[in-house]
């Protein structure tokens, strides 16, 4: 598997470009392979090995992802490591990482996310912002909706979408602050022959801004051993905003991880959405994706409410190789009154992993929902 990652390493210059830098960076003479195919070889073979005299650690990867909702394709990200103050060894890493996709399908994306920590970690500050084209699929809304496999319309999604959250330290582990969401979602080609579920209206901006509470006792933020982590929000979508419809979000994180034993880690992963008021389609909450419930399409099921939870078992294997098994289980619902156990959605798999940088892994998974399955490939765990 390690081979195969490098096979597929796309941005040649990039890594001759770091490779020097390492180099410079290095306190030792080691003899650097001229080969072009040893070159990328010594590169990723080096990748881990943490550079304490630069400013910004760079890494650079490329490879094959295939998910239910694109088909195959191509990745490429660029990753960055770095402390806003160098001289505090205790203060959490921050990262950022801009990457871009394409698929056969047609789908093609690309994206930014940073999460800065600031010196004594007395701010912290999360952005994200994506722009995606994809041929989606549309079942409609509810749990019976998208239990009807066959029957959805098909259409292309354009989607963009930029997340701020902005928090301030208010005791120790305690963060509280202000996120801010902006999403513009079009359908387009849209084909309703058949009498198939319509996408009403076609064009949807969401805007939102609320409070947050975190509590994070996290060992390392991008991979967890130990701590937790909590996160409660709360966003608001006015008219006065922009919004056409006006609704509002609540939701809730709840990590928790432990070190049973050498290389290994459990990890536990409990999530909810509950949203009111006039909530367009393309906002409603979404089942499946990379994240949680992995191997279902994402959006197959959607509704008002989302309620998810995992269990994940993270294993050293040898030297940088480990694996990931997981179950985990979730539901939506239009309101807490008629969630139904029995239309519960189970999803478990497997995964491997291998340490790019130092406790920073890639990751390829498989997994399996009732009637569907998917690989997801990306950097960092899922939470």
């Amino acid at each position: 598997m390690n081979r195969y990652l490098l096979l597929l390493l796309l941005i040649t210059p990039a890594v001759l470009h770091a490779q020097q830098n390492d180099r410079a960076d290095s306190t030792a003479t080691v003899a650097v392979p001229r080969g072009f195919f040893d070159q990328i070889m010594y590169y990723l073979k080096n990748t881990n090995v943490e550079k304490k005299k630069k400013k910004v650690d760079l890494s650079f990867i490329g490879g094959p992802v295939y998910t239910p909702e694109t088909s195959f394709g191509i990745a490429v990200m660029m990753a960055a490591q770095f402390r806003t103050d160098r001289r505090d060894s205790l203060l959490p890493i921050s990262n950022a990482a801009i990457y871009a996709s394409g698929a056969l399908t047609g789908f093609y994306g690309i994206g930014i996310s940073s999460t800065t920590i600031f010196p004594h970690n007395r701010f912290r500050l999360a952005l994200k912002a994506s722009f995606s084209s994809r041929p989606n699929r549309y079942w409609g809304i509810g749990y019976e909706a998208g239990s009807n496999k066959d029957h959805y319309t098909k259409f292309l999604q354009l989607t963009e979408k930029a997340q701020a959250d902005f928090a301030m330290n208010i005791n120790g582990k305690l963060f509280m602050g202000i996120c801010t969401q902006i999403q513009n979602v079009q359908a387009r080609q849209i084909d309703t022959a058949g009498g198939k579920p319509l996408m009403l209206p076609e064009k949807i901006l969401g805007i939102g801004v609320g409070p947050f509470i975190v509590y994070d006792t996290r060992d390392f933020i991008p991979n967890a051993y130990k701590g937790m982590y909590i996160r409660l929000g709360y966003r608001f979508f006015p008219s006065f905003l922009a919004n056409k419809s006006v609704y509002s979000q609540f939701d809730l994180q709840f990590d928790w991880f432990k070190q049973l034993w050498k290389g290994g880690v459990l990890a536990t992963d409990l999530y909810a959405e509950e949203r009111s008021g006039d909530v367009p389609w393309s906002l409603l909450a979404e089942a499946g994706g990379s994240s949680r419930l992995r191997g279902y399409y994402e959006g197959r099921f959607r509704d008002k409410n989302y309620l998810a939870a995992q269990v994940e078992l993270r294993q050293r294997i040898y030297g940088r190789s480990g694996m990931a098994l997981w179950v985990g289980g979730g539901n939506v619902f239009p309101s807490f009154n008629n969630m139904e156990l029995s239309q519960s959605l189970i999803s478990y798999g497997i995964g491997y992993r291998w340490e790019f940088k130092k406790r920073v892994n890639i990751r390829l998974d498989y997994g399996r929902g009732k009637d569907q399955s998917g690989f997801y490939f990306g950097i960092n765990e899922v939470f």
